[in-house]
């Protein structure tokens, strides 16, 4: 088994249980909760924004070895 290839299943495997979960959560927020696409999408936006934001910040303050 080569150990390359380990971290890329893990990737491609997070992958896609990233947009399944983003297609559940949609489907979800526009058919039960009543948001149209322009709301989830904007939504979606604003919180990416965030969380990029948030990991700059983060990952900017550890000293690296």
């Amino acid at each position: 088994m080569d150990p390359t290839k380990i971290p890329m299943r893990y990737l491609l495997g997070t992958f896609v249980m990233a947009v399944a979960t983003a297609a559940v959560l949609r489907h979800f927020l526009h058919v039960e909760v009543g948001f149209t696409r322009k709301e989830i999408l904007v939504g979606a936006l604003v919180t990416a924004a965030i969380g990029i934001f948030l990991a700059v910040v983060f990952f900017r303050g550890r000293p690296r070895p």
